[in-house]
């Protein structure tokens, strides 16, 4: 049995979307270029293969879509918080992860949560390191 509750921890740190989007809609009501959703629906396929590849897929999944932009960089940022915490440790760039995934999730993902959570450690500041704003 594997146990998976680290990675509901992340999940409930931001691996949802919580602001509210109002009643369900077509799918065409709300456009969205095909790459990002082919690129979206992709990430949200991830199998767990390797654990930063999972957060990466995940904060991705949802900062590709529109809906996710609202919480895009706190999402990253308490999501990242939360693998450290777990003690998952970061990617090695070697690709390995990539290569072993079987459903093709790529390592331009972490590129894209990395930038993602270093925009956020710059723009977003806890009140104990702002004086209280």
């Amino acid at each position: 049995m594997v146990d998976r509750s680290a990675f509901d921890r992340i999940i409930a740190k931001g691996g949802f979307i919580s602001v509210p989007t109002g009643s369900c809609c077509d799918a065409n009501a709300l456009p969205v270029a095909k790459e990002k959703a082919d690129l979206a629906m992709d990430a949200a396929a991830c199998p767990n293969a390797s654990a930063m590849l999972f957060v990466a897929a995940k904060i991705s999944h949802l900062a590709l879509l529109p809906q996710g932009q609202p919480e895009r960089y706190t999402r990253a940022r308490a999501m990242v918080n939360q693998m450290d915490a777990e003690g998952f440790g970061t990617c090695t760039n070697h690709g390995e992860c990539e290569a072993a995934c079987p459903k093709g999730i790529t390592l331009d993902n972490i590129a894209r949560m990395n930038r993602d959570f270093i925009k956020a450690s710059i723009t977003y500041r806890p009140e104990s390191a702002t004086g209280g704003f």
